[in-house]
């Protein structure tokens, strides 16, 4: 569902006005996905003694956000256009060019690429954000209230960016520098936990985590478009490029794990800060 709303989304946008593309994707990425992760996990972490209950709560609002998303786009059939292009028949010549690594597809594999690197780094951390509070942080009976705040912050943050990210970067003509210094925001916010292992340390994180998220959600999406090789085959290179979002989640939760039970749980933030880097080496602003 994650993979097709956003693949939607993405298709979406780049039928924007160019001098409107930028406040299209902040107000996706920056407002919408601010309130979606942040705002909800408000929410959900006052379900952490009751979760049997969160379930049944969050299982609810998720049934009525597919009803009403259903209602909001209301597509409407296409059974009875008639196509006019000739229809192509698979071979493995044409897929080898699809996936080719042509010199002038160069940026768009260097996103594909970073998108990965920052995913696994950023879901390193949050996918075990209730249990670094407990275990590594040792929070105890502060443990809600500390993934709130962390929570709060990154909202207010990721609300800031939705506004004003988008219109600056058309306004100023830059893109790649800001969606790269968000990587090396959430590398410092990493590394703020492992150094300082308290209430300093969590706000930090927060603050640090909170802008480069709401940077990286702000643009992110019109970077996408930006590197595309092909204009006529958008919805093809946004679909590829959506497995940075979707693999990322099943294989950052399988390297944390293993690393938690080689390193312990200082290992996810040097792990992460590793790949946030990385992401900046990819994607070396030229």
């Amino acid at each position: 569902m994650g993979f097709f709303s956003s693949w939607l989304f993405k298709s979406g946008l780049s039928f924007a006005p160019e001098d409107g593309k930028g406040t299209a994707s902040s107000a996706y990425g920056g407002l919408g996905m601010a309130l979606g992760n942040n705002g909800f996990n408000v929410i959900g972490a006052l379900f952490l003694s009751q979760f049997r209950l969160g379930f049944i709560v969050f299982g609810i609002f998720t049934f009525a956000g597919v009803l009403i998303a259903t209602l909001i786009v209301h597509e409407p059939s296409n059974l009875d256009e008639t196509s006019t292009k000739k229809k192509e028949k698979f071979s493995l010549k044409k897929c080898k060019v699809n996936f080719s690594f042509l010199a002038n597809w160069r940026d768009y594999y260097l996103a594909l690429i970073g998108k990965m690197f920052q995913g696994v780094g950023n879901f390193a951390i949050t996918g075990y954000i209730l249990y670094i509070m407990t275990d590594f942080l040792h929070r105890g009976n502060q443990t809600q209230s500390s993934i709130q705040l962390v929570n709060m912050i990154m909202l207010i943050f990721g609300i800031l960016m939705g506004l004003v990210a988008g219109p600056l970067s058309n306004k100023f003509k830059i893109l790649k520098l800001p969606v790269g210094l968000s990587t090396i925001l959430l590398a410092i916010a990493g590394l703020s936990l492992f150094f300082l292992r308290n209430n300093t340390g969590i706000i930090l994180y927060a603050l640090a985590a909170g802008l480069g998220m709401g940077l990286w959600n702000a643009l992110d999406n019109l970077l996408n478009l930006k590197v595309i090789p092909d204009q006529n085959r958008v919805a093809f290179f946004l679909g590829v490029y959506n497995l940075g979002n979707t693999i990322t989640q099943a294989i950052a939760p399988v390297l944390a794990a293993a690393v938690i039970s080689l390193f312990g749980y200082s290992g996810i933030f040097i792990v992460s800060f590793i790949f946030f880097l990385d992401w900046w080496y990819f994607n070396a602003i030229d």
